[in-house]
C-alpha cells in the first residue's frame, strides 16, 4: 500500500505535553542550590527503591551493577563505593521515564534524583548515558530542545540517510532527530540541525512487518477506526515485561489495542484425532532432555567486565557512608595479579533438566546441559518412560558433535544422534516420533531454518534474553507500530519507491566520512552518514553495490550468518468452525518414509504444523498456517491452489464433526521471492558465531553504519531487536557528530572537611605514619571489594538474580481509562485552548488534560467504566498471587544463598598480596612504636 493512500485514521497522533522547565547548566559545588526533587515524598525509601529496581529491569539494564558501557565510561571517575550512588540516581531517572513515557524526562528532573548537591554531575552524566543509549526519551514522544535560536542561519548542515523503513530504520531516524534536538547545543560551531532522510524501496513502510488489508472489510469486529488485516510477516510480540521497548511504544505512547495470547494449544495427530495429552507431555520431556544434553556444546561468550553496587543499600534506598578509596580502574590494576578465578560451587538445586519450550515462539528457555551428567537409562525412568526388555538400566548417552561437515557440527544432526540412542533403550512409537518432530518444527519456526543448518555451539547464543509476560498480537495489524514511529510526534522525511543500487563511500576511519547514494529511479543523494538497515538477505544477494567493496571482515560475517525463511498460508472465513478461544492448534505430520527412522520426518514436519487463530487480531475469522523448515521453501515453489486444498483437507480431518468450507479469502506469503527481503530473519549458521552479530553492527569507516535484527546480538530475529539496533546505531552516529560524553573530574567532589589543628606528634612523622596505615587500609579494602564483587558475581551465576518484588499491574481504573483516552482528550483540550487564546499553536497543559480526563471518567456511564473496573479487580487478584509466589521464591533463594556464600568462601579464601602483608606489618609496627 502506498503511503499517499493511507486511510484517514493514520493521521499523526497528538503529541503529549512536555514538562517545561527553564534550561540551565547544573551548578557544581553549590551547597545552596537545590533542584526540585524527583523523589516522591509519600513513598517509603524501600518502596521507592523497589520501583527504581523494577524500572532498571524494564529498561534492560542491570539494577545492581554498571552496564559494560557505563563501566567503560566511569571506571576512571568513581570508586567502588560510589557505584551505588550512581546506580541509585540512574535507576531513579529510569523510574521517571518508565512511569510515564508519554512525557520525556528533562535534565532538571534527572538532577532531582540526586539527594546531595555533590551528585548533580552524576545525575547529568547518567542522564546523558540513558538518553544517548536509547533507554529514555525514545519513541513517539516530544523531547526537550536545546537547539540554539540561530541554528537556522547555519550555512552547513549534515545529511544522514537511513536506507530501509522497517523498525530499525524508522527507529534509528526517529531517535536521531530526538538526539539532535536534545543536544542541539553540542553541534559543531556553524552547523545546523542534521537532516535525516529515510529511503524505502517499497511503496509502503514496515519492511518485514506488513499488515495486508483484507478485501472484505464488512463485519470486522475491531475497535473503531481499525481495518481488518492479515499480518504477512512479523506478528507476535513476545512479552512486554522485563525490558521490551515495544511495551513503551505500544502501551505507553501509542495506546494500541492488543490481544494477549494463551498457551492453550491442542495437538491433533495426522489422522485428525487429538493427540493424547499425557503422551504429549511425556514426549515433550524427552525432547527437552535431548535439547538440554546437546547444550553442553554451547560456546558461551565471556561476561563483559563490570562492577556491582551494594545490593542491600540499593534495595533499601540508602546511600553509602564514607568517601571510598581509589578509582575502580586503579583498584583493579592493583589487585588483578593477586586474584584467583573462583571455584564453581553447586547451587544446591537438582533439576532433572533445565530446558523447556515456549510453544508460542518455538524458543527454548535457557538450557545448561545439566542432564548430560545423568545416564540415559536413569534419566528416561525419571521422566516416566519404561526401558526396553533386555536393557541393564546402566545405559549412557554418548554425546558427540555431528554434522554434514565434521568441522562445523549442527544442532539437528547432534540431536538426531541422541534420539537414535534413546530409541535403542526405550520404545519410541511412530506417534511419539510425530510428536517429537512437531517440536523440531517449532524450533525450525523459531530459527526460520532446518535445524540441520544451525550451529551446534552458537545457535541460541541469545538465550536468557527473553522478555516475560503474555505474548500478544495487535488488533488491526502490526503495521500500526512502524506507522506510529513515522508519524509521531511529527512526520519523518520518508521517501518510498527509492531502490538503492549503489553506495560510494570513504572507507578511512580517521577522516571525515561522506557517501553518495544512487537509486534506480535516477536520484542521487550525497550524505555525511549512511545507515544501512536492509535485511541480511539483501546484503547476501549483493543487489546493492558498494564502492569500494565492503571489507573482508564485514562481508565474511554477512556470508557466515544464516538468513532463514518462514512462510504463511492465511485462510479467511465467513464463520469460524474452530474454537475461537484457542489461540493456536498444532498438527502432527506423517513421515515420507519409514516411520521408525527420524530422517523420514524432516521434509514434511513443518508443513501446516501450526494454525494460529487470528480472529481477534484481524477482526475476521482467520487462521494462519505456518510453513517452517523445509516446508517454507516448498511454499515458494507450489501453487496457491495446491496449498489451500491441502490445508482444507487437514482441517477437515481435525474438525471432522464440522463442515469445513473453502476459505473466502486467502493469502500465501513467499518472502524469499520478495526482492527487498529475500527471506524472513537471521539465524546462526553452522560456520557462524555469536561474534558475527557484533561484526554486522560495526561501522565501516566514518560513513557507513549498520542496523537491523541481524546486527543485534542480544535480540536477533525479532522486531524489538531490530528496533534496539536502530537506537544503538543512532547513538553511535550522534556520538560521532556531537562528540563523546564528557565526564567532569572529579565526578563526585569530596565532602567538605572540618579544618582543625593537631597538637600531638610532629607533622612530618604523623604524615608518614598516616600514609603507611592508610596505604595498608586501601590495599585491604581494594582486595575485599574485589573479593566481594567476585562472590556476588558467582552467586548470581549459580542462583540467578535475587528475586525482585513483582511490579503491580494497574489497580486504579481511572489510570487504565486515562491510557486509552489521553490522546482523544488532549486533542479536545488543545482545540479548546486554541479557541480561547486565538493562538493556532497553543496547547493544553498536562494538568488541564488530566482535569478534563477526570471529568470524563466521572461522567462516563457505568457500562463504559465496567471493563476498567473488571480489569482492576483481575489485576488485584493477579498482584496478590504474584506477591505470594515472590515471597516463596525469595525465601528459597535466600536459603540457597547462605549455603552458597559459605561454600564459596571456603573454596575461595581471600589471600592478601605480598605488598599488603608487608604494609600491614609496617603499619602495625608504626602503631606499636
Amino acid at each position: 500500500m502506498d503511503l499517499d493512500s493511507a486511510p484517514a485514521s493514520a493521521k499523526p497522533l497528538s503529541t503529549p505535553t512536555v514538562r517545561t522547565v527553564p534550561d540551565r547548566t547544573l551548578i557544581k559545588g553549590r551547597a545552596d542550590f537545590r533542584p526540585k526533587t524527583a523523589i516522591p515524598q509519600d513513598l517509603t525509601a524501600e518502596e521507592y527503591a523497589r520501583q527504581c529496581v523494577q524500572a532498571a529491569i524494564a529498561s534492560r539494564l542491570p539494577p545492581y551493577a554498571l552496564h559494560p558501557n557505563e563501566y567503560a565510561l566511569l571506571k576512571d571517575h568513581i570508586n567502588h563505593l560510589q557505584v551505588t550512588t550512581y546506580i541509585h540516581i540512574r535507576n531513579g531517572i529510569l523510574r521517571l521515564w518508565q512511569r510515564n513515557p508519554l512525557v520525556s524526562v528533562t535534565r532538571e528532573e534527572a538532577a532531582g534524583c540526586a539527594k546531595d548537591y555533590r551528585f548533580f554531575d552524576v545525575a547529568e552524566v547518567a542522564y546523558e548515558v540513558l538518553v544517548r543509549g536509547g533507554y529514555i526519551n525514545f519513541g513517539c514522544v516530544e523531547v526537550p530542545s536545546t537547539i540554539p535560536a540561530n541554528v537556522g542561519n547555519a550555512k552547513r548542515r549534515k545529511t544522514i540517510v537511513v536506507i530501509g523503513a522497517g523498525m530499525s530504520g524508522l527507529g534509528c531516524a526517529r531517535q536521531l532527530e530526538g538526539l539532535f534536538t536534545q543536544f542541539g547545543d553540542r553541534l559543531p560551531a556553524g552547523e545546523g540541525m542534521p537532516k535525516v532522510i529515510v529511503l524505502e524501496a517499497r511503496g509502503r513502510l514496515g519492511g518485514r512487518i506488513y499488515s495486508h488489508p483484507l478485501k472484505n472489510q464488512a463485519g470486522a469486529n475491531l475497535p473503531e477506526g481499525k481495518r481488518a488485516t492479515a499480518d504477512l510477516g512479523a506478528q507476535v510480540i513476545t512479552g512486554f515485561d522485563n525490558g521490551n521497548p515495544l511495551g513503551v511504544l505500544i502501551r505507553g505512547q501509542l495506546a494500541l489495542h492488543y490481544h494477549s495470547l494463551k498457551d492453550n494449544s491442542s495437538l491433533y495427530d495426522s489422522d485428525g484425532t487429538l493427540a493424547p495429552k499425557d503422551r504429549d507431555m511425556l514426549v515433550e520431556k524427552l525432547y527437552n532432555d535431548i535439547l538440554d544434553r546437546v547444550s553442553i556444546f554451547k560456546q558461551r561468550a565471556p561476561q563483559p567486565r563490570t562492577v556491582e553496587g551494594d545490593r542491600e543499600l540499593i534495595d533499601t534506598g540508602k546511600d553509602p557512608a564514607g568517601e571510598g578509596g581509589d578509582m575502580i580502574s586503579k583498584v583493579e590494576g592493583m589487585t588483578t595479579g593477586d586474584l584467583r578465578p573462583p571455584t564453581p560451587v553447586s547451587s544446591g538445586q537438582d533439576n532433572t533438566f533445565s530446558a523447556s519450550v515456549d510453544k508460542l515462539t518455538g524458543k527454548p528457555s535457557t538450557a545448561t546441559g545439566s542432564s548430560a551428567r545423568i545416564p540415559g537409562a536413569e534419566q528416561v525412568r525419571k521422566l516416566g518412560w519404561e526401558l526396553k526388555p533386555g536393557t541393564t538400566g546402566q545405559e549412557t548417552i554418548i554425546l558427540e558433535p555431528h554434522g554434514s561437515d565434521s568441522r562445523h557440527p549442527t544442532l539437528g544432526k547432534t540431536m538426531d544422534s541422541v534420539l537414535r540412542q534413546y530409541q535403542d533403550i526405550i520404545d519410541i512409537a511412530p506417534q511419539d516420533l510425530r510428536l517429537i518432530n512437531w517440536h523440531y518444527a517449532n524450533l525450525e519456526y523459531a530459527n526460520a531454518a532446518n535445524v540441520d543448518l544451525l550451529s551446534l555451539g552458537h545457535w541460541d547464543q541469545d538465550d536468557g534474553n527473553d522478555f516475560s509476560g503474555a505474548h500478544a498480537m495487535l488488533l488491526g495489524g502490526y503495521t500500526q507500530l512502524p506507522r506510529g514511529l513515522w508519524l509521531s510526534p511529527r512526520k519523518l522525511d520518508l521517501r518510498t519507491r527509492h531502490v538503492v543500487k549503489k553506495i560510494s563511500y570513504n572507507p578511512s576511519k580517521g577522516v571525515e566520512g561522506g557517501a553518495r547514494i544512487q537509486c534506480e529511479n535516477g536520484e542521487i543523494l550525497d550524505a555525511d552518514k549512511v545507515v544501512i538497515t536492509v535485511p541480511l538477505g539483501v546484503l547476501k544477494a549483493e543487489t546493492v553495490t558498494f564502492e569500494p567493496p565492503l571489507p573482508d571482515w564485514k562481508s565474511g560475517a554477512i556470508e557466515r550468518l544464516g538468513y532463514g525463511l518462514l512462510n504463511k498460508v492465511i485462510l479467511v472465513y465467513d464463520v469460524p468452525f474452530w474454537d475461537v478461544e484457542n489461540d493456536m492448534v498444532g498438527l502432527l505430520r506423517d513421515p515420507l518414509g519409514d516411520p521408525s527412522i527420524q530422517e523420514s520426518y524432516e521434509s514434511n514436519r513443518g508443513r501446516f504444523y501450526m494454525f494460529w487463530n487470528c480472529t481477534k487480531a484481524s477482526g475476521k475469522p482467520t487462521l494462519v498456517a505456518l510453513m517452517a523448515g523445509d516446508a517454507a521453501t516448498q511454499t515458494e515453489l507450489e501453487s496457491d491452489d495446491t496449498l489451500i486444498n491441502e490445508a482444507t483437507t487437514a482441517l477437515s480431518k481435525m474438525y471432522s464433526d464440522k463442515s469445513v468450507p473453502l476459505p473466502t479469502e486467502t493469502i500465501v506469503t513467499r518472502w524469499q521471492k520478495d526482492p527487498y527481503s529475500r527471506g524472513s530473519y537471521s539465524f546462526v549458521g553452522s560456520e557462524a558465531t555469536a561474534d558475527d552479530y557484533d561484526i554486522m553492527a560495526k561501522p565501516v569507516g566514518n560513513s557507513l553504519y549498520f542496523a537491523g535484527e541481524a546486527s543485534c546480538r542480544a535480540y536477533p530475529a525479532t522486531v524489538h531487536g531490530a528496533y534496539i539496533s536502530g537506537l544503538q546505531a543512532a547513538g553511535e552516529i550522534a556520538g560521532s557528530i556531537l562528540g563523546p560524553i564528557q565526564v567532569p573530574s572529579p565526578l563526585i567532589p569530596p565532602k567538605p572537611k572540618f579544618q582543625g589543628s593537631y597538637s600531638s606528634l610532629s607533622g612530618s612523622k604523623r604524615k608518614a605514619e598516616d600514609s603507611v596505615i592508610e596505604k595498608a587500609r586501601e590495599l585491604k579494602s581494594a582486595r575485599l571489594e574485589v573479593y566481594e564483587e567476585q562472590l556476588k558475581q558467582a552467586l548470581v551465576k549459580a542462583l540467578g538474580e535475587r528475586p525482585t518484588k513483582p511490579g503491580r499491574s494497574g489497580a486504579n481504573p481511572f489510570l487504565l481509562y486515562q491510557k486509552d483516552h489521553w490522546f482523544i482528550c488532549k486533542a479536545k483540550c488543545d482545540e479548546a485552548r486554541r479557541k480561547a487564546t486565538n493562538n493556532p499553536e497553543a496547547k493544553a497543559t498536562r494538568n488541564e488534560v488530566r482535569a478534563a480526563l477526570g471529568q470524563m471518567w466521572r461522567d462516563a456511564p457505568e457500562d463504559e467504566k465496567r471493563p476498567y473496573l473488571n480489569e482492576t479487580e483481575n489485576n488485584k487478584r493477579s498482584n496478590a498471587a504474584s506477591v505470594t509466589e515472590f515471597k516463596r521464591k525469595l525465601a528459597e533463594w535466600d536459603k540457597a544463598a547462605v549455603k552458597f556464600r559459605k561454600e564459596w568462601k571456603e573454596a575461595n579464601p581471600s589471600v592478601p598480596s605480598e605488598d599488603e602483608v608487608l604494609l600491614a606489618r609496617q603499619a602495625e609496627l608504626e602503631v606499636r612504636f
